[in-house]
């Protein structure tokens, strides 16, 4: 007599994706879905279903705070696409608040210490300048440190349409902060402008010249580059598209703008009161 077949147990297929999910290749949403591959276009949805978080820089105890750093950097400017889908995933924002601090120091304090490499050249070579050029630089540090850290506060807000769940806003919210990873790189200005201040002369250069532009330059594209990370990053996790997108990134861009223009009132006012004080004297 022939043995019956054995038939063995399909076992548990893929958790169902749960609500807010879309496809990052083509935006499909994935509510409930339980297919291993998008149905539209067939991305492959395993990546969407771990529930860790695998931004390095969650994992900076295990990998090192340096390397977790980079690697996380590097995740944000190489892999954008693959840095978004961490809106599947649970972000710590305590996480993203810390990286957000570490990278405005990256950019604040080779501006600080350009700044003060100036103002000490000038100082020694008996260059001239007057106190009102030391006072002016010191309150442009001001306004760089409060720009630095009230820009990504306000670009936050603009993470949190009513389309997402209030889970999904935070997530946003803190990946937002990562969106500033160029500005990690702002200490190369610094290796641009050491030649120039030794370089640099009374009468000045051609050679002098191109540096003074050169290293006035690096800060502006970076900054650039991290407010079109931000662009990228909103585009790729809101999902935004025709004139909602275009409105709320012209706000943003306006009231960047307004910021910008509003901090500059702190180094003319200590330029002013300078004056005064001077005249006065």
């Amino acid at each position: 007599m022939d043995e019956p077949e054995t038939v063995q147990a399909a076992g548990p297929g893929p958790a169902p994706l749960p609500v807010g999910i879309v496809c990052p290749d083509c935006g499909y949403d994935l509510r409930g879905s339980t297919s291993a591959r998008c149905s539209e276009c067939g991305f492959a949805l395993d990546v969407l279903r771990v529930r860790e978080t695998l931004i390095p820089w969650s994992h900076r105890r295990e990998l090192g705070w340096l390397r977790a750093y980079w690697k996380t950097v590097w995740l944000v400017l190489r892999y954008p696409k693959r840095f978004c889908l961490e809106m599947a995933r649970p972000v710590s924002y305590a996480d993203s608040r810390s990286f957000r601090w570490v990278t405005t120091a990256h950019a604040y304090l080779p501006i600080l210490t350009m700044s003060t490499l100036w103002c000490t050249f000038v100082y020694v070579k008996g260059l001239g300048g007057g106190e009102w050029l030391y006072w002016l630089h010191g309150s442009l540090q001001v306004w760089a440190l409060l720009f630095l850290v009230l820009l990504p506060g306000l670009a936050s807000y603009f993470f949190q349409p009513r389309t997402l769940t209030v889970e999904q806003q935070n997530r946003a919210i803190a990946l937002s902060y990562y969106a500033w990873a160029p500005l990690a790189f702002t200490p190369l200005a610094l290796l641009v402008y050491i030649p120039r201040v030794l370089l640099w002369t009374s009468r000045g250069s051609v050679r002098e010249d191109a540096l003074r532009v050169v290293s006035g330059l690096i800060p502006l594209a970076l900054g650039a580059f991290a407010y079109l990370s931000l662009v990228g990053l909103a585009k790729r996790t809101l999902r935004q598209k025709g004139w909602t997108g275009f409105v709320r990134q012209a706000m943003l861009e306006l009231l960047s703008v307004a910021l910008a223009l509003l901090l500059v009132l702190i180094p003319l006012g200590a330029f002013y009161l300078l004056v005064i004080y001077d005249s006065l004297r």
